[in-house]
């Protein structure tokens, strides 16, 4: 009755043979008394162990990781504000203090070129926060000429798409594009630039150049481009000493290097930029701003220019518990960010901000703005939780069936070889030992059923296998 078993399945015990008794010797040794398959090492393994250990990498991995907050091109607005929302961020609350345990990861902060170069170097995996303008798309390769980029991370840049991991936390302030001229050179507007003028269109990477090649490719402008390497400060520096005469940059209202350049009396004005409207409809992202009149002191009338949304993206990286802390954390504090930033967006707070965004928004930050907070045992994690769980019962029970069969198969092969040398011997005399080899056969088989290592129907099979032999 042994051949009941599937042939492949009795090669298979063959296997299991000499490891059961390897398991049998260490079940004699005294660290070993217990079953090594029994409920309780089962529970101690998979719903302490593994998970506790889990959680112990995570907590290593989140020490050791370095979590970079690029904070744009230094003299520009989101470079003045960068320190402020570190501060904000790394300050703890009241339950990371019992906890011991920072909710919100500590930040450093690392100069970008600008938004392109943070949007390649979020996607690229080696930043984690850090500003940009909503709906740009370029091309990660000009990052990887920025000065600031390191060769690793240019390394890392240059085979990776862009937009696949930056995601919107939340809109900051709207950032003007200033074109900033000699007042020597007696113009207007921006399309009265003569040809072969020597012009500041940012840095590479920044989103001062991406703007400013739009602007320049569709008036048709004539211009050579100079200081691609600058940031805003070294830039200004470089207009006065007269290595170029016209300056873009796009940042938010009143900046500082920007002031210095404006003030009373000064060499530089402000141009406008005429028919914004065209440039609105073919780039949607951008917007016609106008910046009032006197807001820099060498500005006496309103100038009409484009501007960007400026927002504060995010990895994917950062899971929605970090990223609904960060927003909670700024949102609470908005008042106090950006109090001194004009066209900011403090009082704009939508149920759903993604409405107004190019750039898809943040989980996490969707989360907190729709009022909905993440917790460890939401729907998805307890969806998880008991996909685990039923993996392990499921593997637990088949191994358990497994080994049932397997004491089963052993019990009918020993029989088999008794009644097999019995019947090669012929000798009556023979019985009375096979009764007795039957008979500790049955007490064993009684003793597992006891312990619930087989079952009552398997141990009725083995009986009547027994009987068997005797028809």
């Amino acid at each position: 009755m042994s051949d009941d078993f599937p042939e492949e399945f009795t090669k298979l015990y063959r296997y299991v043979k000499p490891f059961d008794r390897r398991i049998n010797k260490l079940r004699h040794m005294t660290l070993f008394h217990r079953p090594l398959l029994s409920v309780a090492s089962f529970v101690l393994i998979f719903v302490l162990l593994i998970p506790v250990t889990t959680i112990v990498i995570f907590l290593v991995n989140r020490t050791h990781t370095q979590y970079v907050f690029l904070t744009g091109p230094a003299g520009s607005t989101t470079a003045y504000i960068a320190p402020r929302i570190r501060s904000i961020l790394n300050a703890p609350e009241p339950i990371e203090q019992l906890l011991h345990l920072n909710i919100v990861p500590d930040f450093t902060l690392r100069p970008s070129c600008g938004g392109l170069d943070t949007n390649a170097q979020i996607n690229a995996g080696v930043a984690h926060l850090g500003f940009a303008e909503d709906g740009f798309s370029g091309n990660s390769a000009a990052s990887i000429l920025c000065s600031s980029t390191a060769q690793h991370i240019s390394a890392k840049i240059k085979d990776v798409g862009a937009g696949t991991k930056m995601r919107v936390l939340m809109s900051l302030y709207k950032s003007p594009l200033h074109v900033v001229a000699r007042s020597k050179l007696g113009l207007s507007d921006l399309q009265q630039i003569p040809p072969g003028t020597k012009i500041y269109l940012g840095g590479d990477g920044s989103s001062t150049h991406f703007v400013g090649q739009l602007v320049v490719e569709h008036f048709g402008l004539n211009v050579d481009r100079e200081g691609h390497t600058l940031d805003f400060e070294q830039a200004a520096q470089a207009l006065i000493k007269g290595e170029f005469d016209v300056a873009l940059f796009l940042a938010g209202l009143h900046t500082e290097v920007l002031k210095s350049l404006l003030q009373q009396n000064s060499e530089f004005q402000l141009l406008p930029i005429a028919k914004t409207e065209s440039l609105k409809t073919l780039f949607p992202y951008l917007e016609s701003l106008a910046i009032p009149p006197a807001i820099y002191p060498n500005v006496q009338n309103e100038i009409q220019t484009i501007g960007t949304h400026t927002v504060l993206v995010a990895s994917t990286a950062l899971g929605e518990s970090e990223a609904y802390e960060i927003t909670k954390k700024i949102t609470e504090h908005i008042q106090d960010l950006l109090w001194d930033v004009p066209l900011n967006l403090a009082r704009v707070i939508d149920n759903d901000p993604s409405k107004d965004l190019f750039y898809p928004i943040h989980d996490g930050a969707r989360r907190f703005f729709s009022h909905n907070p993440p917790f460890f045992l939401d729907m998805a994690m307890l969806t998880g939780i008991g996909a685990y769980f039923s993996v392990i019962y499921a593997a637990y029970a088949m191994l358990i069936e497994f080994f049932r069969n397997y004491r089963v198969q052993r019990f009918l092969t020993t029989i088999d070889l008794i009644q097999g040398r019995v019947q090669i011997v012929g000798d009556s005399s023979n019985s009375t030992l096979l009764s007795a080899h039957l008979q500790k056969i049955r007490r064993i088989a009684l003793r597992l059923m006891r312990r619930r290592k087989i079952t009552y129907e398997e141990f009725s099979y083995i009986e009547d296998y027994i009987k068997a032999y005797k028809l």
